[in-house]
């Protein structure tokens, strides 16, 4: 049985229902989509779009469910932080899964970051001589 807060009403908590039932969907869509697809670039596109929506349209539908000033400012903070850190996550992963062996290169049609990569590990390895004559 839902009980109603001041300001919402039927049509505020059938509004509300619905975007947690458009974040579940998103939900289930990154985890199809983590399951199906071949490689860590695929799978993290898959599931680093799907969830940062799903946690902005969970909080909308918690500041229409519970609107006061505490909900909006924590929704908001939630929100910021999403968009702020998946980004730089997936970035992450996607350049240790580069170096790895989860990156299927056959997928790509530009390839960036070799030279960038083949240069770093040249580096590295003059370096790890020098110090093996020291």
């Amino acid at each position: 049985m839902l009980v109603w807060t001041e300001g919402a009403g039927p049509f505020t908590d059938l509004l509300a229902a619905a975007l947690i039932l458009l974040a579940g969907v998103m939900s289930l869509a990154a985890g199809v989509g983590l399951l199906r697809f071949p490689d860590t670039m695929q799978r993290l596109h898959a599931g680093a779009k799907p969830q940062v929506l799903g946690v902005i349209v969970i909080c909308i539908a918690i500041v229409l469910r519970s609107p006061s000033w505490p909900t909006v400012a924590l929704a908001s903070l939630v929100v910021v932080f999403q968009m702020l850190t998946q980004p730089i996550a997936a970035h992450m992963v996607g350049r240790a899964a580069y170096r790895d062996t989860g990156l299927d290169r056959t997928h790509l049609v530009l390839d960036e970051m070799a030279e960038d990569v083949r240069e770093a590990d040249r580096a590295a390895e003059r370096g790890q001589r020098r110090r093996g004559r020291a």
